[in-house]
Parts: structure tokens; C-alpha cells; sequence
């Protein structure tokens, strides 16, 4: 009688581990889902991240149609372009 219950309860105990081992390591298993979970929140900041830019994009197309002194600006900065009779002066810093 005692050998038949320490049996049963190995058996238990082994159907238990394999259950548990499942639902650990499984296809559709905790770690798997925490892997997927943390992969989803990651491309959805990307998404965000990529709406911002998008946006922003957009705001400058309007502003590079529309604004004139938006775009004098950029010419000035980035181009160093000038209106006629005018004076750049660029200062080097030495180091």
C-alpha cells in the first residue's frame, strides 16, 4: 500500500512538472507571451516614433509652401545664401 501511494504520488507530482514545463516553455507558453508582449510594445513606440516624424515632416512641407520667411530663413542657414548688397560675416572659432 505505501509503495502504490508513493507511486501515485510520483506520477502526480511528474504530470504536474510536464504541465507546468508547458505553460513555461511552450508555443503558446508564459515566455513566449512576455517575449511577444515586450516585442509589440517596442515596434508600437517605433510606430509613434515614426508618426512624430511623419508629422513633423508634413509641418515643414506646408511651412517650405507657404511660409516666405520660413524659407528665407533656410536659405540663409543652411544654403548661406544672402540678399543682394548684403554682408555674411562667419566667425571660426580657433582652437
Amino acid at each position: 500500500m505505501k509503495k502504490r501511494t508513493q507511486t501515485t504520488i510520483w506520477i502526480i507530482i511528474s504530470i504536474v512538472l510536464f504541465f507546468l514545463a508547458i505553460s513555461l516553455f511552450g508555443n503558446q507558453g508564459i515566455i513566449v507571451v512576455f517575449k511577444a508582449y515586450n516585442e509589440n510594445r517596442s515596434l508600437t513606440e517605433q510606430i509613434d516614433e515614426s508618426k512624430r516624424t511623419i508629422d513633423s515632416l508634413k509641418d515643414e512641407i506646408e511651412r517650405l509652401k507657404n511660409d516666405t520667411a520660413y524659407i528665407e530663413k533656410i536659405a540663409r542657414e543652411k544654403l548661406g545664401m544672402a540678399r543682394r548688397n548684403e554682408k555674411i560675416y562667419k566667425f571660426i572659432e580657433e582652437k
